[in-house]
């Protein structure tokens, strides 16, 4: 049932799981072979049951994903930017890039995880991969709809020059 986790696993490519739209528990099966986890707060607190209102919950919440076997938690927090915890690390925390004018926040999730997927493919520090990640989601939310709003390399570069 795992077989592209399992072959990318083996492969030594990392598996990133977004979280979007599960209301169930993730199978245990999956998450063996999930390296990073990527939710955001509200999808977070659904997996895991916990309060996902402070940055502390948020911690908390992530440190249960631990648990299960995850060793990275990447949360989405919207606004407020987004942090990486991974067991037995200081979280790594950074914070949005604004947007001059935000039209539609639909694919704004995705733009994160698929730009963090990038630049960590890359070789990138997790610190420059979520720097990356959140260049995207600031180009991403200022166009309608969300395949024409996925950004290209090209902007997502000129904008971190400017940060």
């Amino acid at each position: 049932m795992y077989y592209a986790v399992q072959a990318a696993r083996s492969a030594g490519i990392p598996v990133i799981f977004d979280a979007g739209g599960m209301d169930s528990p993730i199978p245990q099966e999956l998450l063996n072979y999930v390296d990073i986890l990527s939710p955001n707060e509200t999808e977070l607190g659904r997996l895991t049951g916990m309060p996902t209102e402070s940055f502390e919950d948020i911690a908390q919440a992530a440190a249960k994903c631990h648990k299960w076997g995850v060793k990275q938690v990447l949360v989405k927090l919207g606004e407020k930017g987004s942090s990486l915890f991974i067991e037995g690390e200081e979280p790594i925390q950074q914070p949005a890039i604004f947007a001059k004018k935000v039209l539609d926040t639909t694919g704004a999730g995705d733009a994160f995880t698929a730009a963090f997927a990038v630049a960590l493919v890359e070789g990138k520090s997790k610190k420059e991969c979520l720097k990356f990640a959140a260049a995207a989601v600031s180009l991403c939310v200022q166009v309608k709809g969300a395949i024409p709003s996925m950004p290209d390399r090209k902007s997502v570069l000129e904008l971190l020059n400017y940060h």
